[in-house]
């Protein structure tokens, strides 16, 4: 798995975290992510709730991306807003302590009816099925398991984890944003399809410009 940075200019990247500096002092080292972001541009009234939503927007910093790409009068729409849409959608459903979602069809009902993007879920599903369609204003929030930042290591699981498969490379390979992703797995990983499958629970959301 590489990395490909031109194809982060058609659709910014973004870190669930609000900035990929986050994401391997997070994941990696365990430190609280407000040491290294703005939390408050995003929208978020206190530290305490930024980082009790943003262990769980991956895929919302999936959409944000296809937004800021495909929707430039919406593209400045903070984090925080976003969850609010999606929560009153019933997309996301906060508990104590995590967040349930996020629910695929309230999911394309709410950006259907507020952004008039439209898609579609697909479940029992391989990389094959889906991967012909990226390109020419589709893309994939694809179900995978969050150990994809490491595809070198054994996975254990698969899906859990909501990564934004956005384009092709001359030999098929996808290339996607990892909100969570370190170094090259983050903005613009590239991956085999087979190693994506490894890590692929088969099922996600199909978006259409």
């Amino acid at each position: 798995m590489t990395g490909a940075p031109s194809t982060t200019a058609v659709y910014p990247y973004e870190s669930q975290w609000g900035d990929l500096r986050c994401n391997e002092p997070v994941i990696v080292r365990g430190e609280r992510p407000g040491r290294f972001h703005d939390w408050a541009t995003d929208g978020y009234a206190t530290e305490e709730e930024y980082e009790y939503w943003a262990a769980h927007v991956c895929g919302l910093a999936g959409f944000r991306s296809v937004l800021r790409a495909w929707r430039p009068e919406a593209r400045v729409v903070p984090m925080r807003q976003l969850i609010a849409g999606a929560v009153e959608a019933g997309a996301l459903v906060p508990r104590d302590d995590t967040v349930d979602g996020l629910y695929y069809r309230p999911f394309l009902a709410w950006i259907a009816r507020d952004f008039g993007i439209d898609g579609d879920v697909f479940e029992h599903a391989r990389v094959a099925d889906w991967a012909p369609e990226i390109g020419d204003g589709a893309v994939v929030l694809a179900s995978v398991s969050p150990e994809i930042r490491w595809p070198d290591r054994p996975n254990h699981r698969r899906g859990g984890h909501l990564v934004l498969v956005h384009a092709r490379d001359a030999d098929g390979r996808l290339i996607f944003h990892n909100p969570s992703g370190i170094g090259r797995t983050a903005a613009g990983a590239v991956a085999e399809p087979a190693v994506f499958e490894r890590f692929h629970a088969g099922r996600g959301i199909r978006l259409r410009r």
